[in-house]
């Protein structure tokens, strides 16, 4: 079993609890919107290839809104860049041994070793040297299993392919150089493709073992 949330970590988590509440609304618009337009078929996806167990300690990189969280039966450490993101995780998904932190990965210091972890629609923000790095970083933080997900632009139609362009995202990626960036610390030991609802991007997902 891995070990508990440390007292750094836990003091990080109570830390911004007195969040504004203008930061959770603009939180909970994005959350509400994006479920609105791409239901939630990612999360039933992931959480099935993440088969996460009550004594498995998670961790999610990019946690977005903490959505995640639910799949999550035991211990879960969302974090993420955007703090309004994580004043709405905080307020709507908070309980025992949720734990959500507005922190950049490559700052994020908590020495305790996590069993599971997630990166789902976080690489395609990354150049190849950060997403290089926060890889090695999670190959050392993680024990068994690390499953990505992003989207393929290779399998998408003409309005997919125009939603993927105006992405915030700057390093939308083909299939195989996912994989690449992977397997340079990771072994995936499974993969595969859906897709959220009909409208929407086509999504690979690999489940990978640290070398």
């Amino acid at each position: 079993m891995s070990e508990p949330i440390s007292d750094t970590a836990s003091a990080r988590c109570r830390a911004t609890r007195a969040t504004p509440v203008a930061g959770i609304l603009r939180g909970a618009f994005f959350h509400y919107i994006r479920v609105l337009g791409n239901g939630w078929q990612v999360v039933r996806q992931v959480g099935a290839a993440l088969a996460a167990r009550p004594e498995e300690r998670v961790l999610d990189v990019g946690c977005g809104t903490g959505a995640f969280c639910l799949v999550v039966p035991g211990e879960y450490v969302g974090v993420d860049t955007n703090p309004n993101y994580i004043a709405f995780g905080r307020w709507r998904w908070a309980g025992a041994g949720r734990c959500f932190q507005a922190t950049d990965f490559a700052a994020f210091d908590d020495v305790a070793s996590f069993d599971k972890a997630l990166l789902v629609n976080c690489l395609h923000h990354m150049s190849d040297a950060e997403a290089s790095a926060a890889l090695l970083k999670l190959a050392r933080l993680v024990r068994r299993c690390l499953v990505v997900a992003d989207a393929d632009p290779e399998a998408s139609n003409w309005l997919q392919a125009f939603l993927l362009r105006h992405d915030r995202g700057h390093f939308i990626r083909s299939r195989a150089a996912q994989r690449a960036l992977l397997n340079g610390h990771f072994t995936v030991t499974g993969e595969w493709q859906f897709r959220n609802t009909p409208h929407t991007v086509v999504q690979t997902l690999f489940v990978c073992e640290p070398k």
